[in-house]
C-alpha cells in the first residue's frame, strides 16, 4: 500500500508539474488580452459570407487566445458590439483549443504527436462550425437572454457593469475592473489577473491529475481491462470525466495523457469535449444565452465528439 501511495503521489505530481507552466502561460496570455486588446479587435476582420465568418471565428483564437474559463463574457461583449452571431459562436467554442498555448501544450503532453494535435483541433472545429452555421445570421437579442431594448441600451453604453462582475471575484484587476476602480497600473492589472486565473484553475488541474493517477494506480486490473476492452465505455467515461473535472484547456491534455492505458479516441474525447462543455460552462451558458442556444451549445458538441471518437476507434485510429 505504501508503494502504491508513493507511485500515486509521483504520478500526480508529474502531471501537475508538466501542465503548470502551460496553465501559467495561458493565464498570462488571457490577462494580456483583457488589459491590452480592445473590444473591437475582431470587428476589423469581419468578412461578409457565412462560411468566411465561421472560418475567421474558428481561427480567431490564434490571434485572440483565451481558455473556456473566460470566453463566454468575451463572446457576450462581442455580440453586443454587433459582431455576427455565427462568428462569435465559432470563436467561443473553438478558441479554447485552437490557440497557440493549447496547441503547444497538446503537442508536448502527447510526446510530440502531431496527429493528436490535428485530431483535437478537428474534433473541436466540426461542432463549433455546426453550431455557428445552425444559429444563422441572428443578432445579439436572438441569442442572449436579455430583451432587445435592454441590449440596445447596453450597446450604446458598453458593458462595464456586466463585465466587471461576471466571473470576476471582488478585487479582480482585469481591464474593466481596474479601469472602473481607477486602481493600479496596467502591469499590476496583468499580474493580478494572471495570479487570480492561475490559482482559480490550478485546483481543477490538481484534482484532475489526482484522479488520473488514482485511476492508473488503484483501479483493479479486471475493471481497468473493462475500460480498455470497451471503446464505448472508455469514450463515454472520459467525456463525463471531462465535464465533471472542468480542467482548463491549457492543462487538460496532460491529464488525458495520464490515461495512457485507454484508447487514443477516449483521450481525444476528453480533450475535445471539456473545453466546449463542462460544469462551469454549463452555468455560464444558462445564464447568458436563451434556452435553445444553450441546448445547441451542449448537445451538438457532445454528440459530435461522441460520434467522431467512435468513428475514429472503428477506423482503427483510436487505439
Amino acid at each position: 500500500m505504501a508503494d502504491s501511495l508513493l507511485i500515486f503521489c509521483s504520478m500526480a505530481t508529474a502531471i501537475v508539474l508538466e501542465a503548470a507552466p502551460f496553465l501559467l502561460l495561458g493565464s498570462l496570455v488571457g490577462a494580456l488580452f483583457e488589459v491590452f486588446v480592445p473590444d473591437r479587435a475582431l470587428e476589423r476582420f469581419i468578412p461578409s459570407g457565412a462560411v468566411a465568418q465561421v472560418s475567421v471565428g474558428l481561427v480567431a483564437g490564434m490571434a485572440l487566445p483565451t481558455c473556456e474559463c473566460g470566453v463566454v463574457p468575451i463572446a457576450r461583449r462581442l455580440l453586443l458590439r454587433r459582431v455576427p452571431v455565427r462568428m462569435v459562436m465559432a470563436y467561443m467554442l473553438a478558441a479554447p483549443v485552437i490557440n497557440p498555448v493549447v496547441v503547444l501544450s497538446t503537442y508536448v503532453a502527447f510526446q510530440n504527436d502531431l496527429s493528436m494535435v490535428g485530431l483535437r483541433v478537428l474534433f473541436v472545429a466540426v461542432p463549433a462550425a455546426a453550431v455557428a452555421l445552425g444559429l444563422g445570421r441572428g443578432e445579439a437579442h436572438d441569442v442572449l437572454r436579455m430583451p432587445k431594448p435592454v441590449l440596445l441600451r447596453m450597446h450604446g453604453i458598453g458593458e462595464p457593469a456586466i463585465h466587471a462582475h461576471e466571473g470576476h471575484e471582488s478585487g479582480c484587476s482585469c481591464a474593466s475592473c481596474a479601469e472602473g476602480a481607477q486602481q493600479g497600473s496596467r502591469l499590476m492589472a496583468v499580474l493580478s489577473h494572471t495570479a487570480l486565473e492561475f490559482l482559480s484553475m490550478a485546483r481543477f488541474l490538481i484534482a484532475g491529475a489526482c484522479l488520473a493517477a488514482a485511476f492508473k494506480v488503484f483501479v483493479p486490473a479486471a475493471i481497468l481491462r473493462l475500460f480498455v476492452d470497451s471503446p464505448v465505455l472508455s469514450i463515454v467515461s472520459m467525456m463525463l470525466f471531462a465535464v465533471l473535472s472542468s480542467v482548463c484547456s491549457e492543462a487538460d491534455a496532460f491529464v488525458a495523457a495520464g490515461f495512457s492505458m485507454l484508447p487514443r479516441a477516449a483521450q481525444l474525447s476528453f480533450t475535445a469535449i471539456g473545453p466546449m462543455v463542462d460544469l462551469k460552462l454549463l452555468g455560464m451558458f444558462g445564464a447568458t444565452f436563451r434556452g435553445r442556444v444553450t441546448l445547441a451549445l451542449v448537445t451538438v458538441p457532445t454528440l459530435s465528439v461522441l460520434v467522431m471518437s467512435l468513428l475514429l476507434q472503428w477506423l482503427g485510429g483510436g487505439s
